[in-house]
């Protein structure tokens, strides 16, 4: 055996730096649509308030905190019940480097570490909010935020929502629904409809993306014990679930345009939306082609978040 296999492999710090951005599954920056049609909706309405800058600011740090120890927990979970092991066996997914457990960059400790601190950061940013606001925070929103955190965490960790059947789905859509509802309210103390649409539209989305993704783990998800929807109940019923959603998603991507404050002539903006939502139902529906529909679901979220944006500065 020769000096250099005995040396073991070392990690350089960006290597490890990009092991810990996977774990976050930061590169899905898509929550901060949800974010940032809030704030354009807030200057659509001509809603202001002392010290709302920063206050944004910090609910978009407590988002970001709250995904990452979400990711981390489900990551720590999958890798000790070997559900991830199983799901990226299979050849459909991404390579091992994506789960940074299973490839070896992070350990179990260093996981756990990285969530717990993520979502001390995320509470934090939350009572960090009454510095900007001089303490103008009602107690119902400080008490949602954190019942929203909780939960969140809990995907996978504790009462592991992910497990049970339509726990996954609940978690998905009220905390991206949240993330629209909460932080308008905040400021405007108000829902208005574009506000309500455009909320149910991104927990929608974001939940066709997961939706699709464990339909393709349902195999391995199901031999783990993890009983998802898509495990436990026929692929039947629940392709038609997802076609229930994929219509919904239509309807009110087009209803801020039709019952909302947006002017009619500019649904063009969301037109993109529209194709991708229809390639994703050809592709996950027609053609049996899981990843694509869940990167055409993604691809579909930038649409409808860019979209509404743009419709948003443009009315």
């Amino acid at each position: 055996m020769t000096t250099e296999m005995l040396q073991p492999t070392r990690i350089t710090f960006g290597e490890k730096a990009a092991a810990y951005f996977r774990l976050g599954k930061l590169r899905v920056y898509h929550h901060v649509y949800a974010w940032l049609l809030a704030v354009l909706l807030l200057a659509h309405e001509g809603v202001s308030r002392p010290g709302m800058a920063v206050a944004l600011g910090l609910i978009l740090v407590g988002m970001f905190a709250m995904k990452i120890a979400t990711c981390a927990a489900d990551d720590v979970v999958g890798y000790r019940d070997g559900s991830d092991a199983k799901n990226y066996a299979t050849g459909g997914h991404l390579p091992k480097s994506n789960k940074p457990l299973l490839s070896g960059m992070v350990s179990e400790r260093e996981a756990i570490n990285y969530g717990i601190i993520a979502g001390l950061i995320a509470y934090g940013a939350g009572a960090a909010l009454l510095i900007p606001l001089q303490g103008d925070v009602p107690v119902v929103f400080l008490v949602g935020y954190a019942l929203v955190v909780a939960i969140a965490v809990q995907y996978s960790w504790l009462f592991q929502f992910s497990y049970h059947p339509g726990g996954l789905e609940f978690v998905i859509f009220l905390v991206n629904t949240a993330e629209v509802l909460g932080t308008y309210w905040l400021i405007a103390r108000h829902w208005s409809t574009d506000a309500v649409v455009i909320g149910l539209l991104i927990g929608v989305c974001m939940l066709l993306v997961v939706s699709y993704a464990n339909f393709g783990d349902r195999v391995g998800d199901a031999e783990s014990g993890r009983r998802t929807l898509a495990a436990v109940i026929s692929p039947t019923i629940y392709r038609a679930m997802i076609a229930v959603l994929s219509g919904l998603s239509l309807l009110l991507l087009v209803a801020p345009f039709v019952i909302g404050s947006l002017n009619p002539w500019l649904i063009v903006c969301v037109v993109p939306a529209l194709v991708l939502r229809g390639m994703q139902i050809r592709a996950g529906l027609f053609r049996d082609q899981i990843q694509r529909a869940v990167v055409l679901g993604f691809r579909s979220t930038d649409a409808v978040g860019l979209g509404l944006a743009l419709a948003l500065v443009l009315s």
